[in-house]
């Protein structure tokens, strides 16, 4: 299995959004990186959301939405992380 890092940044965005400790975001983006929902996978609106994601951050070249969340990677390296918009967490659900 492909080794997987986070950056200091996307540590600090955990705390600020969601509240979590270094484990937990450890625990999260390993479980995103194997079981997440690639972007080529969404379709819809969902797609939509996060083709405008991912121009913001042209630096991220692998996108995962796992649970309600989007983590936003560089290879295996986590940049940063985002709570999905209520709206679009029911299309999630579509995945599972």
């Amino acid at each position: 299995m492909e080794e997987i890092e986070a950056t200091q940044h996307s540590y600090e965005r955990a705390k600020e959004r969601f509240s979590w400790k270094k484990r937990t975001l450890d625990r999260m983006m390993k479980k995103a990186y194997n079981e997440g929902i690639t972007h080529a996978d969404t379709v819809g609106s969902l797609s939509s959301y996060i083709t405008e994601v991912w121009a913001k951050y042209k630096s991220a070249n692998n996108i995962r939405i796992y649970g309600e969340n989007i983590y936003l990677f560089r290879f295996n390296k986590l940049i940063t992380l985002y709570r999905l918009p209520t709206e679009l967490t029911k299309h999630v659900k579509n995945f599972k």
